[in-house]
């Protein structure tokens, strides 16, 4: 089973790019292909070079990685790293100064928070890591106490809000984790990364948050969309998709989660229960904006099945797919006709 909900179908095209005419005296457009480890995740990152751009695209590649993994030390919110210590100020019950150039980020944060009704919680890192969630070494086998979910969630609805300002706090007991965001955004940094180093057409991927520029050869890139209950089917994906100059974000329940006494807990937890939200399984985003895509997919996930679309409305989500709890899986009428579905998927479309 594929640990990924939403990953690069790059192979034809790859070939598609290689292997078309192309005039002997111009250079040959070819993908540089490139994995590596950061954020907790796998990280992969595909460029179009020609011939004499292979040792230029490697040396932005590597600086990509560079920017990805001082983002994932930066923004970590148990680590030594920035986040961690604001987050170690305000557990000690003082107010935390919040460096100037995380200041644009925590008011992306909140803004999504208060269009999405506090479905989108950056400030719920107490009730992850109670869970176990914030580390897969330290997934539970059991949920925890109600009486710990209910002392984490008193301090979580006494926290002040984010006024957008250089301090945050006092607020003892408030762990802000950017978890649901931080991964579209860097995503979409890291293209712009490589677009200023003269690659524009470039796909980056880390699990499950992707995002395409520009194309990798004569056809656009295409990414297939996972079936998070491939190990009860015999297939990977539910449909895949062409994309450009947008991404493509999917939250699922098989992606970190344990299952007790019969029952499957995700780590997407709503944050008005302080528990695994349910109703849906899986919610997939398509949008030009890499960080709305995934933190309005958290958001949509905590919907869940029966409020879901009135939320996407409102964040302005218009291409998205859900699986509910049943095995119904469901596309807005601006996304469907961009889905070649796989053999098997029936897709049930709304307005």
């Amino acid at each position: 089973m594929r640990s990924r909900a939403v990953y690069s179908a790059l192979v034809g095209a790859a070939l598609i790019a290689a292997c078309a005419p192309w005039p002997t005296e111009e250079p040959r457009p070819q993908l540089l292909h490139r994995e590596f480890l950061a954020m907790g995740t796998q990280i992969s990152v595909s460029v179009r070079v020609g011939d004499d751009d292979r040792k230029r695209a490697h040396e932005a590649i590597e600086d990509v990685r560079r920017t990805i993994d001082q983002f994932g030390q930066d923004w970590w919110a148990w680590g030594d790293g920035e986040l961690a210590h604001i987050n170690k100020e305000l557990s000690a019950g003082r107010a935390a100064e919040i460096p100037e150039f995380m200041r644009p980020l925590f008011q992306r944060a909140w803004e999504i928070h208060r269009l999405s009704d506090g479905r989108y919680e950056p400030r719920i890192g107490a009730l992850v890591r109670l869970w176990g969630f914030d580390d897969v070494a330290r997934i539970r086998e059991t949920p925890p106490g109600n009486r710990e979910i209910d002392r984490a969630l008193a301090d979580l609805r006494l926290a002040p809000d984010y006024d957008g300002g250089a301090h945050y706090g006092p607020a003892r007991g408030v762990t802000w984790d950017f978890g649901g965001i931080a991964k579209g955004y860097i995503v979409d940094a890291a293209l712009e990364e490589l677009r200023d180093r003269g690659f524009p057409d470039a796909m980056v991927d880390a699990g499950g948050n992707l995002a395409a520029r520009g194309t990798p050869g004569e056809k656009p890139w295409r990414v297939a969309i996972h079936d998070p209950r491939a190990d009860l089917t015999d297939r990977d994906y539910l449909a895949t998709l062409s994309i450009g100059g947008e991404a493509v974000n999917t939250h699922a329940d098989d992606q970190r989660s344990f299952i007790s006494r019969g029952q499957r807990y995700g780590h997407i937890l709503n944050p008005r229960t302080g528990r695994p939200a349910h109703g849906l399984v899986s919610v997939t985003v398509v949008h030009h904006d890499g960080a709305l895509a995934d933190a309005g997919g958290v958001a949509l996930y905590v919907a869940g099945a029966k409020r879901w679309r009135a939320l996407a409305r409102k964040l302005g989500l218009d291409e998205v797919l859900v699986v509910d709890e049943d095995g119904r899986v469901t596309a807005t009428e601006k996304l469907a006709p961009r889905l070649k579905l796989a053999p098997g998927v029936a897709l049930h479309i709304v307005p």
